[in-house]
């Protein structure tokens, strides 16, 4: 063995080549081991590297999208998440979606397949107590409530990291954890709206509207779950928890990354253009005889010549309304107009093999229904569908990355409380506090 520090006040000690609890990476690193021993031998093994977070568990306390995605992404790199329910119906998000039965809901189905779930009221002392023990043998805790409210059972970070210093402790917000707006609450289509999203969505005939899906609750979710794999990495090292905040307005603000700097330096907000860009032109959706087609055909001067020799019409580069790109864009609405007049004459799929075959980057509009069957999206075997056999019973898409070739298969949503009896027993709560939790 290696020599001993201390961490918190529990002995630790540095791997020597022969200490199996070593990372799976080798024994030259420095490991501190501040993690109960049940904890660190269930989360330092890494069997499986396309599930690299097996024998970790996740405390879910999250509902709505952003963190139920949080964890059932965690649940799909190998976590064992044990998501708490509210009694008496659990999640809100039960019995929404086109099925209305409850388990077979949709939107619950969507976010939450890979997980167990317990039926909790954490608020009331019995509750409490019990998810005391889950924290105790835990490597993570997620939630999505509003900053500050936490405090008031206990659960916000300072106090858990008191109580459980490796925990892992995650937070998921509207507007994030600091500012004025910190304890605001707020959806997708609210932070769509206050962050400039939706002010730069749409058309000067449509006027500001929302993005179709719920990208920043996804987004955030995604970016929650990057951070908590840093801080899992960083815990392998010093033995002890972390602190992570996200917000829906931060990934809202990353999301700006390209156009923001832009906007700063002018001194003005980007105006409504629909699908085209604000930076360049062509770049957007034209519409062919049969049906709208994007294309991007100003990524450089030579890109543009090309285009223009497809459409037939190399007089366009001779016009000084498209001199360049600068002019294009001063001009972008003459230069859709001739863009459409041309491409009214045949269908996309021509156009698009047209535009394919000259190595112009261009693509048809589609329907959700069509997009979902195209063969590319088969080919990438993200889609899980209740025809596919297994236990889900609604059609929903697996975490959208494979690691050695292999993406993470996520059985069906859980039955509510399902696992209530089961996992308490087997976190050491008592049996008579067992009984009264499940026998109300």
């Amino acid at each position: 063995m290696g020599s001993v520090v201390a961490c918190g006040g529990v002995r630790s000690e540095r791997d020597g080549a022969s200490d199996r609890s070593g990372p799976p990476w080798g024994h030259s690193r420095r490991v501190v081991r501040c993690i109960p021993e049940g904890v660190r031998d269930a989360s330092r093994a890494v069997a499986v590297v396309a599930e690299p977070l097996a024998g970790t568990k996740v405390v879910d306390l999250t509902r709505y999208v952003a963190g139920s995605y949080t964890t059932m992404i965690l649940a799909g790199l190998g976590a064992r998440v044990l998501k708490i329910e509210p009694p008496p119906g659990g999640d809100p998000y039960r019995g929404q979606g086109l099925d209305d039965t409850g388990d077979g809901s949709t939107l619950f189905a969507s976010l939450n397949r890979g997980k167990e779930s317990i039926l909790l009221d954490f608020r009331l002392p019995d509750g409490a107590q019990a998810l005391e023990h889950l924290l105790a043998g835990s490597d993570f805790l997620v939630h999505n409530a509003r900053p500050g409210s936490m405090a008031r059972y206990s659960l916000d970070y300072d106090s858990v990291h008191q109580r459980h210093p490796w925990l892992i402790h995650a937070s998921i917000s509207a507007f994030g954890d600091l500012g004025p707006d910190a304890t605001r609450g707020g959806f997708d289509l609210i932070v769509q709206a206050e962050s400039g999203l939706m002010s730069v969505t749409g058309s000067a005939e449509s006027g500001s509207v929302k993005v179709g899906a719920p990208m920043l609750d996804i987004g955030a979710g995604l970016v929650t779950v990057t951070a908590l794999l840093a801080a899992h990495l960083a815990r392998q090292e010093t033995g002890v928890g972390s602190q992570v905040c996200s917000s829906l307005l931060e990934f809202a603000m990353a999301s700006f990354t390209t156009i923001a700097s832009d906007a700063i330096s002018g001194g003005s907000s980007p105006t409504l253009l629909g699908s085209h860009s604000p930076t360049f032109a062509p770049y957007g959706a034209f519409t062919a005889r049969d049906g709208d087609v994007v294309l991007a055909g100003a990524g450089n001067e030579k890109l543009w010549e090309t285009l223009c020799d497809v459409l037939g019409r190399p007089d366009l580069l001779s016009d000084p309304r498209f001199a360049d790109n600068a002019a294009r864009v001063s001009h972008r609405d003459e230069l859709t107009a001739t863009i459409n007049a041309v491409l009214a004459s045949d269908d996309a799929n021509a156009w698009l093999d047209r535009f394919d075959a000259a190595g112009i980057p261009a693509g048809q509009v589609r329907s959700l229904l069509r997009a979902l069957g195209s063969p590319q999206v088969e080919a990438l075997d993200i889609l899980r569908r209740p025809s596919d056999g297994g236990d889900s019973v609604v059609g929903a898409m697996d975490p959208p990355f494979r690691i050695d070739g292999k993406r993470p298969r996520l059985h069906g949503p859980p039955e509510l409380g399902a696992h209530t009896r089961g996992v308490l027993e087997e976190f050491g709560v008592p049996s008579d506090l067992v009984d009264r939790l499940t026998h109300p």
